[in-house]
């Protein structure tokens, strides 16, 4: 009897251990992808890079960070309706700078500070949103336009932790506690997740990054989940599940792989590219806002998923790896900034 038992338990634990084996290696989905020729024109003559763009929800107005010919960047907003007006502009210390849902709010980091200018007032004047003594980065306004995400320094030195504060400024932020980029709001602003800080994975673990959810709503980090591979950007386009994308190597083939997180914590590969190869980062994605679509310049062209199609539609033509992109859904395009100026591809 004991030795029935003892083999038992041995049959299962050698099937748990395949199942696990066998999972890991399920060959990534071949996403179709659909070329085209289109290359886009120039939209806005603009001499100076641009390293991070956006436009309002309405697609009039662009925000654009700008390197100057010094080492200091500058925030403009431009009018697109009347030629790329300059209607606002700032010197910062930042990188960032997003609109805030449909408003006209724009929320930007500099110097350490998380800032919002409302443009729709007679004379926009930036206020700071969090007061604090922390040095702040990383500003990710909520779907709705009601809360800021950003990430503030900890004491000592000691990696950064994540905090919400809401969009009028007034009160306490949330404090979530340590954790890393890159992070991204769920569809109804919520939740949010973002990776575990590095220096709380442990050195033995057999997987690649650990991801953790909060809820504004408690407060407090509510899940955390191990992933397979190493998670380069994170996307919540619908309720429910979220994805993550990372290299996977199999067979001395590096694929970019999206990888779906369901409730359940159950994990599937979904999408692939061959287009992004093993060196990407965060920064080459724009998602569509409240949409299906992410856009990537990456070694092919200009790619943009689109899962609602469970395909990918390729512009072998169109900007270099990397470069910024925008969104402008008003108009059904997408912008990018290449030596030169500002240029626009019609989508639909």
């Amino acid at each position: 009897m004991l030795v029935m038992l003892a083999s038992c338990f041995i049959l299962v634990g050698l099937s748990y251990y395949l199942l696990n084996l066998f999972s890991g290696m399920v060959a990534a989905p071949r996403t179709p992808v659909e070329e085209r020729e289109a290359r886009g024109e120039l939209l806005l003559p603009f001499e100076e890079e641009i390293t991070c763009m956006e436009t309002s929800m309405d697609g009039r107005y662009l925000a654009a960070v700008a390197r100057g010919r010094t080492d200091g960047k500058r925030l403009l907003v431009l009018d697109l309706e009347e030629g790329g007006r300059v209607v606002w502009e700032k010197d910062i210390r930042g990188d960032r700078a997003h609109w805030a849902g449909d408003s006209l709010t724009l929320v930007f980091e500099d110097g350490g500070d998380i800032l919002s200018l409302d443009l729709g007032q007679e004379r926009p004047a930036p206020i700071q949103l969090a007061a604090g003594p922390e040095y702040e980065e990383d500003p990710l306004p909520s779907p709705d336009g009601r809360r800021v995400l950003y990430r503030a320094s900890v004491g000592g030195g000691d990696g950064y932790e994540f905090r919400v504060v809401g969009m009028e400024g007034s009160g306490e932020p949330l404090v979530f506690g340590k954790g890393q980029g890159p992070a991204a709001w769920d569809p109804l602003g919520a939740r949010f997740v973002c990776l575990v800080a590095e220096d709380e994975l442990t050195v033995d673990r057999d997987t690649g990054s650990i991801i953790q959810k909060a809820d504004v709503r408690e407060g407090a980090w509510v899940d955390r989940h191990p992933c397979r591979e190493e998670a380069r950007y994170l996307w919540w386009p619908e309720p429910g599940s979220f994805l993550y994308v990372g290299p996977y190597d199999r067979g001395g083939e590096t694929r970019a792989v999206w990888f779906e997180v369901k409730p359940s914590g159950e994990e599937e590969k979904r999408f692939s590219t061959d287009g992004l190869g093993a060196d990407f980062s965060s920064r080459f994605f724009c998602p569509e806002r409240g949409g299906t679509r992410l856009a990537y310049r990456g070694l092919e062209g200009l790619e943009i998923l689109d899962t609602r199609l469970r395909a990918i539609i390729r512009f072998r033509h169109v900007g270099a790896p990397g470069a910024p992109l925008a969104w402008r859904e008003s108009a059904g395009e997408i912008l990018w900034w290449e030596p030169g100026g500002v240029y626009h591809l019609v989508l639909e």
